[in-house]
């Protein structure tokens, strides 16, 4: 199962994703602090293995009412925390080694979480998405985000670095579908993220700052007047600033951006984690090399160009209505494109994942999923 991802192109041969080990260790250290399921643009997770069987849907009513009550009858809280029955680091290139983790059910049904940003890095909460006894969980940290190292390294780091070698959120998970279809058996992706310039154009060039005044002003005012026509350009030269103090306060007032637009009602306890200046470094220097390389994707609408290649996997959409970081334009146009796949809007929240409403329509999904595994 997929969740969020973000895709980029390049024409590099990519690697195969090493398999994860199964020996079970101790628990691993605390994770540093990261918001990856509020800040950042997030999938919830991939199905890998076989094709998925779709069943043909009836038009009967008797048929609809069936739906209905067998969706009512879907659990949509929050699992219970769980802990990692397997931890460690994978070498995947000459340069970075990724952190994972292994939790649920060591004989179930590998579910691939793929977490935000790029850069933001996974957290423990990110498991209780899935039904431990049936799911064996699976998390890491995309290179340089999170307990994988070298931090905040930008070198092979591009989409299908990640693709091949790590992952990252609904236009990762899109990424990795199209480019491996028969290696996925469902989708779930929440807050979509396609990559596309009017996407980048809305949260980072002044369009959401309309909504958020107040949150723009100090991302705004930290680039000199005569740079202001590109946000993106202005601050991917702070961020590679050879002034590591420059760099620190880049970091700082592009990750605040995001942190306080991430949710419906802003929390103040995210805001608080994008403080954190070892998260914000990561977050805010992985973040904006994919998008000042325009997710290193061959087109801007690479990512819907390619959606027949994954029309048979069973997935789900889950969009928040006034998700500012990333606006339902972009979940209406998938959805537009692949009207298989089924399209939940929740009417009452913003981005993050640990919304009410979001949480509650992605353990649903899961479920749901879980359902036409076990048939």
């Amino acid at each position: 199962m997929i969740r969020a991802l973000r895709a980029t192109s390049s024409p590099r041969t990519p690697t195969p994703t090493p398999t994860l080990p199964t020996s079970r260790r101790p628990r691993p250290p605390p994770p540093p602090p990261a918001p990856s399921a509020a800040g950042g643009r997030q999938g919830l997770g991939c199905h890998l293995r076989c094709r998925a069987t779709l069943a043909a849907a009836t038009n009967a009513p008797m048929g609809r009412l069936q739906q209905q009550h067998q969706e009512q009858q879907l659990r949509k809280d929050l699992y219970p925390q769980t802990e990692p029955y397997d931890f460690g680091f994978l070498k995947v290139s000459g340069v970075h080694t990724i952190y994972y983790e292994q939790s649920g059910n060591p004989q179930g049904h590998p579910v691939v979480f793929l977490h935000g940003g790029p850069g933001a890095g996974t957290s423990p909460g990110n498991r209780r998405f899935f039904d431990p006894e049936f799911f064996r969980i699976v998390l890491f940290d995309q290179r340089g985000a999170g307990r994988s190292t070298p931090h905040a390294c930008l070198e092979e780091n591009t989409t299908w670095d990640l693709v091949f070698g790590g992952s990252w959120g609904s236009t990762l998970a899109l990424a990795y579908s199209e480019s491996h279809p028969d290696k996925v058996t469902g989708i779930v992706l929440r807050g979509i993220f396609l990559l596309r310039k009017k996407e980048l154009d809305w949260f980072y060039e002044g369009g959401a700052a309309a909504i958020f005044p107040d949150a723009w002003e100090p991302f705004r005012d930290f680039i000199p007047e005569d740079e202001r026509n590109c946000f993106i350009a202005a601050y991917s030269k702070r961020l590679t600033s050879s002034d590591a103090d420059v760099q620190a306060e880049a970091a700082k007032r592009w990750t605040m951006w995001e942190m306080m637009t991430a949710h419906l009602i802003q929390n103040h306890e995210n805001i608080k984690r994008g403080e954190d200046d070892k998260f914000s470094l990561a977050f805010a220097r992985i973040e904006n090399h994919y998008f000042v390389n325009k997710g290193f994707l061959p087109s801007d609408s690479h990512l819907l160009d390619n959606v027949d290649k994954i029309r048979h996997i069973k997935a789900f959409i889950v969009q928040g209505r006034y998700d500012v970081c990333c606006p339902m334009m972009s979940a209406w146009d998938l959805h537009k494109a692949w009207p298989e796949a089924e399209f939940k809007m929740v009417p009452d929240a913003g981005h993050s994942a640990n919304e009410v409403g979001v949480a509650a329509e992605l353990v649903s999904a899961n479920e749901k999923l879980k359902s036409m595994f076990t048939k």
